[in-house]
């Protein structure tokens, strides 16, 4: 009777361990290519279908534009990745009422959570554009951006850390109670 306890202990925390890693292995996030003629809204430019735009430098100094809109979010994300050594990358956030810079919307790789009020510019354009510019190397190079919308602070994700710490406090709880059995 008590093996059959220990095999139930073992295989609760197999189950566990293997719901744990699913868990962190589930936030893996393909980007929808991008469509500058669409605002962003669920199932294109919302957190779990980022849209992605590709850019290509020639060389030296570069400077493009980046029309979006962010729809019924309140908040802008950005990441970006860049290729062959650019030397310095950043975007900005400019809007396209009186093309100016927003607030707090200066060059940078990335954004998280960034608020924008809605300006009611139809597309294209849309309310807003970014300008990624940099540096590049006389070879060029090439940037991507993922973006995408939200309606407030990001949920802070779970790191794996607790997972691993909730089954070894089962593992303790499944001993003391074998002790007490014993």
């Amino acid at each position: 009777m008590r093996r059959s306890h220990l095999n139930r202990l073992k295989g609760a925390m197999v189950g566990l361990v293997a719901v744990g890693a699913v868990m962190v292995g589930a936030t893996v996030v393909e980007a929808v290519p991008y469509d500058p003629t669409r605002p962003f809204g669920p199932g294109y430019g919302d957190a779990d279908n980022p849209v992605e735009f590709t850019g290509r430098v020639p060389g030296n100094f570069f400077l493009d534009t980046v029309n979006f809109d962010l729809g019924p979010f309140t908040h802008f994300n950005m990441t970006s990745t860049t290729e062959n050594l650019l030397l310095w990358f950043g975007a900005s956030i400019f809007d396209n009422n009186l093309d100016q810079q927003v607030p707090g919307g200066s060059a940078r790789p990335s954004f998280t959570e960034f608020p924008l009020a809605d300006l009611g510019i139809s597309m294209p354009p849309g309310d807003y554009h970014l300008h990624p510019s940099g540096v590049g190397n006389p070879g060029g190079g090439s940037y991507t951006l993922t973006m995408w919308g939200s309606f407030g602070p990001a949920p802070i994700p779970v790191p794996a850390a607790v997972y691993l710490f909730g089954t070894g406090l089962v593992g303790l709880a499944g001993l003391a109670r074998r002790k007490r059995v014993i």
